[in-house]
């Protein structure tokens, strides 16, 4: 599976299980609360029917030490008789506490119950209060409930999600397998063609052709050098192996053999080179810092105006290449890496150039900047990671 293909799998599994814990919390958040609500209903009702209970079984006590025999218990609940000035007068008030409440409530972690009464015999007592302890038990069990029911859900969901996804990608997965064989099998074909006319044409005797000759010969000089191009970027995309060699590479020397290559496909803009080049070694591969030259220039000229600029300026920490060409929307610096991105549509080309050129850079550490400004030009800044550099 492509890269690609795993990020848009795993952004779409995510985004789909995201929504669907995001349902779940919500469904889990009102069961919750129905639960809580039935279980403080059954409470209340059970405190009710007990407050009933234990009045009918003291109203013909005579007097409060009668309660002791009378007063029917109950496991759940604690029961206290109150004076109409709500002090507590049976069990002994130390043992009892509860501010003033009519009817069912919450207080200190403990639910009330309070009924007025009127005992036959015991005049002083007006209020009968019942307490229970809270409902925490029960809802603790509902919260395992529902945190196990969620993790399965997800988990359910997840497996099922990506078992789908895997299914209804796979005949797009199997269009990209024959276009990537296609262009693949494209490649090989096209490489002795372009190989052999590039060698045909740069060995080519120019001082027995006419000038008018000599014209259509550069033409195609300069033509085969942008196939050559173009089928390096995108056989590099392809076929490029993570396994490389590392040598001492001196970066000036190289930029100059690039700036010989590409000055017939500059001259055809009539673009000018300007360098400051200063001595720079550093180890990597030979054919990746010439891709990323490569790929800079070859951007430099083909979004550059007629009778424009291309400077380059090289130390021992950095390199940078600025054009006055066409330039872009600085906003979009970091979109332009993106493979298939492209500055216009006016120019050809696959979009490769840039996303090779950061992928190189990131393979090495290498920092990489653009600086835009629209019909005024860009720069390219690379800083070479300190642990590429070869000090003099």
């Amino acid at each position: 599976m492509l890269q690609a293909e795993k990020k848009s799998l795993i952004q779409f599994v995510s985004v789909f299980v995201g929504l669907n814990v995001i349902f779940l919390i919500i469904l889990s958040t009102l069961y919750y609360n129905y639960q809580k609500k039935i279980y403080t209903e059954i409470l209340q009702n059970e405190m009710i029917d007990y407050t009933e209970t234990a009045y009918e079984s003291v109203y013909y006590a005579q007097k409060i030490s009668d309660f002791d025999e009378y007063l029917l218990h109950h496991p759940k609940f604690n029961i206290a008789m109150m004076d109409k000035n709500n002090n507590i007068i049976y069990p002994a008030p130390a043992s009892f506490n509860v501010k003033f409440k009519q009817g069912f409530f919450r207080e200190d972690g403990h639910y009330f119950f309070i009924k007025t009464i009127e005992l036959e015999s015991i005049k002083n007592i007006h209020y009968l209060v019942v307490k229970a302890d809270t409902i925490d038990e029960e809802l603790d069990r509902t919260k395992k409930t529902i945190v196990i029911f969620l993790i399965f859900s997800i988990l359910f969901f997840g497996i099922v999600i990506f078992i789908l996804s895997k299914i209804f990608l796979r005949p797009l997965r199997q269009y990209i397998e024959l276009l990537n064989k296609f262009i693949t099998d494209a490649a090989h074909e096209l490489n002795t063609p372009i190989s052999v006319l590039s060698m045909s044409l740069e060995t080519m005797e120019m001082d027995t052709l006419s000038q008018k000759n000599l014209k259509s010969i550069n033409r195609m000089l300069i033509a085969t050098r942008t196939l050559s191009h173009l089928y390096n970027d995108l056989t590099f995309s392809i076929f490029s192996s993570k396994h490389y060699s590392i040598q001492k590479i001196s970066v000036d020397e190289l930029i100059i053999q690039r700036i010989d290559y590409f000055r017939p496909l500059a001259s055809t803009k009539n673009i000018s080179f300007t360098t400051e080049l200063k001595q720079c070694e550093v180890m990597m591969n030979e054919r990746f810092m010439g891709r990323i030259i490569d790929n800079l220039l070859s951007n430099a000229i083909k979004y550059n105006k007629k009778d424009g600029n291309i400077e380059i300026k090289l130390d021992e920490n950095s390199l940078t290449i600025s054009d006055t060409g066409v330039g872009f929307d600085q906003s979009k610096s970091q979109e332009i890496f993106e493979r298939y991105a492209r500055f216009n549509n006016s120019n050809g080309g696959f979009g490769l150039g840039l996303n090779i050129v950061k992928s190189l850079c990131d393979l090495y550490n290498i920092k990489i900047e653009a600086v835009s400004k629209k019909d005024i030009g860009t720069t390219f800044t690379l800083t070479w990671n300190n642990s590429l550099i070869i000090h003099a």
